[in-house]
């Protein structure tokens, strides 16, 4: 079993106690829980890269849980949406189960893919919610059960991602998620292969620094010591690019071939005025500056 955080949280998000607060991080190995982590070294980690599965692993006592441990490839919620709810669902469960016997606050790692197409952008969080996949549905019950059990006494909040980029995204083999675009198109440049697009490639994305997310993970944590109901907040920039437009970034002239359309939004593009208001939070990084200084290190 892993040892306890008993690590402070940043400078900022000081803790007002006799001891530091303990931290739990699911999905720890991720792409994004990995960066959450650099802020907690020391944090407990339940990972399936280290065989421990949220179904099943014996959760240390904590104060606080950064959830983010998901099955998160929409194509394969398709062909297998069993095994996307039970991961999704039921391991979320034993997140507030084990958080209402400790007494733990939760973050959770959820997505703007609840919105489905969007009525109106940028999107607000009282927009209507009409997810297109099993793995978004998943976390949409997720959201729902988190707000069930704030009556039972959990005090929790749900991030709903758009695109998060940065340093050790998976560098996927083409077609894959929209939200693995941008780590698609870098390694197929890298490898001189040809960009592989879904569709027209004029869908619209709102793409956000894993850094700022990692920052609204923090921001969150702190502000549910006083928050006085669930919330749900979008993480994202506030600024959207086409998936042709993203493609251009990264080398205008190189070879792109299509793939096929498949069920998903055309326009991705938050509204950050709620998290900015409640959080204090924004985005720090652009999409087009991190393509850049990242064509440079390569």
């Amino acid at each position: 079993m892993s040892v306890v955080a008993t690590i402070s949280l940043q400078p900022a998000f000081a803790v007002a106690s006799s001891r530091p607060e303990r931290v739990l991080i699911t999905g720890g190995r991720g792409f994004v829980g990995s960066h959450v982590l650099e802020a907690f070294p020391d944090a407990a980690v339940v990972d399936l890269k280290d065989g421990n599965d949220i179904r099943t692993f014996e959760f240390p006592p904590c104060d606080v849980i950064f959830h983010l441990a998901a099955r998160a490839a929409i194509p394969e919620s398709f062909s297998d949406p069993l095994v996307t709810n039970d991961h999704n669902v039921v391991g979320t469960l034993r997140v507030l189960e084990h958080a209402r016997r400790c007494g733990a606050r939760v973050v959770f790692s959820s997505s703007s893919s609840v919105y489905g197409e969007p009525e109106q952008t940028p999107t607000r969080e009282d927009s209507q919610l009409d997810p297109f996949s099993p793995y978004a549905a998943s976390k949409l019950i997720c959201e729902q059960y988190m707000r069930l059990y704030w009556r039972l006494g959990v005090k929790s909040c749900a991030l709903r991602y758009y695109n998060v980029f940065g340093e050790r995204q998976e560098l996927a083999n083409g077609g894959g998620d929209s939200s693995l675009a941008l780590g698609i198109f870098l390694r197929q440049w890298r490898d001189q292969d040809p960009f592989t697009i879904v569709g027209t490639g004029e869908q619209r994305r709102d793409f956000v620094y894993v850094k700022d997310v990692v920052r609204a993970n923090l921001m969150a944590a702190e502000w549910l010591k006083t928050a006085g109901r669930f919330e749900a907040f979008n993480v994202g920039s506030g600024v959207n690019y086409s998936i042709n437009e993203v493609t251009g970034m990264i080398a205008k002239d190189h070879p792109g071939i299509s793939l096929p359309p498949r069920p998903e939004p055309l326009v991705g593009l938050a509204d950050i005025s709620k998290i900015q208001d409640l959080l204090g939070w924004s985005a720090g990084t652009t999409l087009p500056e991190w393509i850049q200084l990242t064509k440079i290190s390569n």
